[in-house]
C-alpha cells in the first residue's frame, strides 16, 4: 500500500488519537487544537501555487497567514538513522494539523547518511529533482552545496521569493539569535539552523549495566589504552558471548588532538584544538603521528576481537547495537553536558532496559578545558531550501513552525501521542517500545528549536539548563567562524574523497592498517593533498588577518519558552 493511500486512511484515525490524548499538562498543551482532517493534496509537488504578496521583512510580529488555493505538498528530505513505515502515520497527523496553518502538507523521504545521502539526495538534486527541504549542516556539505548553487539564499530581498526568512519566519529568526550570523556566508544565509547547544565536546558513552557489573570508574578511562583492561575483562566473561564490547565506527573525539570538522567534508586537513587563546595552523590529518598511532591501536583492538568485524562497513549501523544495549563502551558520540546525551539516547531508543552513562574526556589538550566552540557546531544542524523547490514560501513557513509551534515540533520529535509515546504524570515522554519513529529520524538535535521539545522521562528535567551551562562555560577556538570555499580545488577534493572512501573508515576501525596505511598516504599525495592544504592555509590566513582570535566566552544561546 502506498504512503499516500495509507496516510489518507490514517488521517481519520488521527482525529480520535488527538481527542483521546488529553493527558497533556497545561504547561505543555498544544499551541492550537487540531483542525478537521486534511484532504488529499490537490496539486502535485512540482506545481507551486502563486506565492503570496510579499510583506515587509524583519520587524514584523508574526509571519503572514497561509495562502489560499491548492494544498501544496512539501517534499522534505529527512536525515534519518533508518527507514520506517511510521513516517506515514506521523505525516497524517502533521498534515491534519498544518493544513489550516500554512495550506500545505509534508511528505518525508527518510534517508540515512553518506554514501546513501549523496546517492539519494545530492546527486538527484544536482540533476534537477524537485525538493523543498533538505538537511544540510556544516559537516554535511553545506559549503559544497552553496558553491554548486544548490541552495536558495534565505535572506535575499532581491530573490524571486523575496527575503524568505524575515518575511515568513521572523519569530524564528529572532529566536535563533547568534545562530543566524554564525552561519552567514558572503552576506547570505543558505540554511536555517536548529536551535541547540553550541558547544559539543568529545567523550565516551558507556553501557551502565556493564559499568556496574565490572565496577568501572569511568572517570579514569580517557584513552583507548585506559580502556583495554576492561575490554579484556568483558571478552573473558562467558556471559558476554556474541557481544562485542567496543562499539566504534571510527569516532575518536574522546582523545583526538584535533577539533571536530575544521574544514567540513575535507577529512584530510585538520587543526589542533590547543588551549584557549592559542593560535593553530592547518595540517594534514593522516600524516600526523597521533592519527597513525590511533589507527594502529584500533588494528590491535580489532584483531583482539573487541569490535564487530563489520564495523568498517558503511552498512554497519551503530544505532542498532546502541539501542539494544549490545556493547560496553562506544567512541561514536559527542556530548552535551551533564548526562544530556546519554539521557537523550535512552529516551529515543524505545528500550526501557537501556541504561547509559557518559563521561567527557579532557586529554585533547594540555589545559584540560575541552569545552571549545567551533564552526561545525554553530552550523551542526541546518535545513536548506533547494533551488528546485516548487514552493519556497511553504517550505520556509514549515521551517518556521518547527521553531515556533511545539505541537508540530513534538509530532516530528516523538510521533503521535498514544501511538508512539505516552506522557507520565509529570508530562514527560515515555516512548512506546519499538515505536518505529523516535529511533528512526536523525535525532532531536536535527529538529527545529530543541528547547521547545518535550523531555523524556528518562532525562533530567534540567536538561536544557545543562546544555546552556556548557555553552556558557566554553571558549572560542581560533578558527571559529572560518569557512573554506572549495571551488579552487574541487578536482583535488573529489580525488581525495575517492581515496578516503577506500581507506578512511577501515583505518579508523583498525582494518588493514599495517598493510595499507603507507599506500594510502602515497595515494593521497598523488591525489593532490598538498595542493589542498596550501589552498586551505591561504584562505585561513586571509580570514584570520581580518578575524583575530577572541578566546572569551562563546556566542550566547538563550532559551525561550
Amino acid at each position: 500500500m502506498s504512503k499516500k493511500i495509507l496516510s489518507l486512511m490514517l488521517v481519520l484515525a488521527m482525529v480520535f488519537v488527538f481527542a483521546a490524548c488529553s493527558s497533556t499538562p497545561a504547561s505543555q498543551a498544544p499551541a492550537e487544537e487540531p483542525q478537521a482532517p486534511a484532504e488529499e493534496p490537490q496539486a502535485p509537488a512540482d506545481e507551486a501555487p502563486e506565492a503570496p504578496a510579499e510583506e515587509e521583512p524583519a520587524g514584523e510580529e508574526e509571519a503572514p497567514a497561509a495562502p489560499a488555493g491548492d494544498v501544496y505538498t512539501i517534499k522534505y528530505m529527512m536525515y534519518s538513522t533508518s527507514t520506517t513505515d511510521q513516517d506515514a502515520v506521523v505525516e497524517a497527523a502533521i498534515n491534519e494539523y498544518i493544513e489550516p496553518l500554512i495550506n500545505a502538507h509534508v511528505d518525508f523521504t527518510m534517508v540515512t547518511g553518506d554514501p546513501v545521502w549523496t546517492e539519494q539526495v545530492l546527486t538527484p538534486l544536482q540533476a534537477g529533482e524537485p525538493m523543498d527541504i533538505i538537511f544540510t549542516p556544516e559537516w554535511m556539505k553545506y559549503m559544497d552545496n552553496i558553491s554548486k548553487g544548490l541552495l536558495l539564499p534565505l535572506n535575499d530581498p532581491n530573490g524571486p521569493n523575496g527575503d524568505l526568512m524575515n518575511t515568513y519566519a521572523p519569530e524564528a529568526v529572532e529566536n535563533l539569535g547568534a545562530f543566524i550570523p554564525a552561519n552567514i556566508v558572503n552576506g547570505f544565509l543558505y540554511a536555517f539552523p536548529t536551535k541547540k547547544e553550541l558547544c559539543v565536546p568529545g567523550g565516551l558513552m558507556w553501557n551502565k549495566d556493564y559499568v556496574d557489573k565490572y565496577n568501572i570508574d569511568i572517570s579514569t578511562v580517557q584513552t583507548m589504552a585506559d580502556m583495554k583492561p576492561y575490554l579484556d575483562q568483558f571478552i573473558a566473561d562467558p556471559d558476554n558471548a556474541g557481544v562485542y564490547p567496543l562499539l566504534d565506527t571510527g569516532g575518536w573525539s574522546h582523545e583526538s588532538p584535533f577539533i571536530q570538522g575544521f574544514v567540513n567534508n575535507v577529512e584530510t586537513v585538520v587543526m589542533r584544538m590547543g588551549n584557549p587563546g592559542e593560535e593553530q595552523e592547518p595540517e594534514l590529518y593522516w600524516s600526523a603521528p597521533e592519527t597513525k598511532a590511533y589507527c594502529q591501536t584500533m588494528e590491535e583492538y580489532m584483531n583482539a576481537g573487541y569490535l564487530d568485524p563489520d564495523s568498517y562497513l558503511t552498512s554497519f549501523n551503530n544505532m542498532d547495537f546502541l539501542n539494544t544495549g549490545k556493547f560496553m563502551v562506544t567512541t561514536d558520540y559527542v556530548l552535551k553536558g551533564g548526562q544530556v546525551k546519554a539521557n537523550e539516547l535512552m529516551g529515543s531508543s524505545g528500550n526501557a532496559n537501556l541504561h547509559l552513562v557518559e563521561f567527557q574526556t579532557t586529554v585533547n589538550n594540555t589545559s584540560g578545558n575541552t569545552n571549545v566552540c567551533v564552526t561545525t557546531h554553530a552550523g551542526g544542524s541546518m535545513l536548506g531550501i533547494p533551488v528546485t523547490s516548487g514552493n519556497p514560501v511553504a517550505a520556509m513557513q514549515y521551517i518556521n513552525l518547527m521553531h515556533m509551534d511545539p505541537t508540530l515540533l513534538n509530532l516530528m520529535a516523538w510521533g503521535v501521542e498514544g501511538v508512539h509515546y505516552n506522557l507520565d504524570e509529570n508530562g514527560m515522554v515515555v516512548p512506546v517500545e519499538n515505536n518505529g519513529w523516535s529511533t528512526a529520524h536523525g535525532g532531536m538535535w536535527t529538529l527545529g528549536d530543541q528547547f521547545k521539545q518535550l523531555i523524556a522521562a528518562t532525562e533530567d528535567p534540567a536538561k536544557y539548563d545543562q546544555m546552556l551551562e556548557l555553552t556558557a562555560n566554553s571558549w572560542n577556538h581560533c578558527s571559529l567562524g572560518f569557512r573554506f570555499d572549495p571551488t579552487p580545488v574541487q578536482n583535488e577534493i573529489t580525488a581525495l574523497n575517492n581515496v578516503g572512501d577506500t581507506y578512511s573508515r577501515s583505518m579508523r576501525t583498525g582494518v588493514g592498517v599495517s598493510a595499507s596505511y603507507d599506500t594510502m598516504l602515497q595515494e593521497l599525495e598523488a591525489a593532490g593533498v598538498q595542493t589542498l592544504l596550501d589552498e586551505i592555509t591561504k584562505q585561513y590566513d586571509a580570514w584570520k588577518a581580518e578575524n583575530p582570535t577572541d578566546p572569551g566566552a562563546a556566542w550566547e544561546v538563550s532559551k525561550t519558552e
